[in-house]
């Protein structure tokens, strides 16, 4: 079996696509031409189907409600998820062999603050960029830690008390399949059952380095900050302030990274 040529994604708000987004949705199509591309929304997904979706989707908070729905996706598909936010710049084909295949997400802001023993918020599996075959037991123990009556919590003030789908998929990957936390970043982490999880300048969040290697960045929204997350944020150093200032800036940046990419190809052939 090997993961279909199917990119899925969900917008569940029913607003306009935002221009900024539209660009980065633009680039699957430019890139993949010929792979088919699946909206996911309420027309499709029966959001009073699950609670934790029918729950997320009633507060409006549409970045947790597509977690359930993503994996659904994959596990009932198969295919690629990709937020709505994610720039690619190379072709998926060479990942299509695995059984299941993301990047670590690592995000250095978040690195001092433990939210487990041994486990850091900043450190845990790409959730924006994820590919399975249908059917996929890691994928399923995902989905089916959302069935399980979860709850959706809403704090004073509206912000969210949920674990993040990142830190899910590791979890799980470590419970199971031999994830590593913490291991170093030069060589791919090959699980079992054929579960790859790439270096992170594979599959980038914006703040991260990218090279020659990088096919996607994910360049982060991050709607779904509760107010613990918000505090970090207002206690970064200078050098992780400067990174949220990437992420605000990451069309253009995005734009350079695409060019620079270009420039090292024609450099590499002569």
């Amino acid at each position: 079996m090997a993961i279909p040529k199917k990119i899925h994604w969900c917008w569940l708000s029913g607003d306009p696509i935002p221009k900024k987004l539209q660009k980065c949705i633009n680039s699957w199509k430019r890139i993949m031409p010929e792979y088919e591309i699946i909206l996911w929304d309420t027309k499709r997904f029966d959001i009073h189907s699950v609670k934790f979706v029918e729950d997320a989707y009633n507060h409006r908070k549409w970045a947790f409600a597509a977690d359930y729905i993503r994996l659904y996706a994959l596990y009932t598909e198969g295919g690629i998820y990709l937020d709505s936010d994610v720039m690619v710049f190379e072709r998926f084909d060479k990942f299509l062999h695995h059984a299941a295949f993301s990047s670590i997400e690592y995000v250095p802001a978040l690195m001092p603050y433990k939210y487990e023993e041994n486990k850091y918020a900043g450190y845990g599996i790409q959730a924006a960029i994820l590919g399975a075959e249908q059917g996929n037991s890691w994928i399923k123990r995902c989905l089916e830690h959302y069935q399980q009556d979860k709850e959706f919590k809403i704090k004073e003030g509206g912000s969210v008390d949920v674990e993040v789908i990142p830190n899910v998929l590791a979890r799980y990957a470590y419970e199971y399949y031999g994830f590593q936390y913490f291991k170093p970043f030069d060589a791919p982490q090959y699980l079992k059952e054929s579960i790859v999880i790439y270096q992170p300048k594979v599959f980038t969040a914006m703040w991260g380095e990218t090279d020659l290697h990088t096919c996607a960045i994910h360049v982060g929204e991050i709607s779904w900050g509760n107010d613990t997350y918000q505090q970090r944020r207002k206690s970064e150093s200078f050098m992780q302030k400067f990174y949220s200032i990437l992420c605000i800036n990451y069309r253009f940046i995005a734009m350079l990274h695409y060019k620079r990419k270009q420039l090292q190809r024609k450099l590499l052939k002569k």
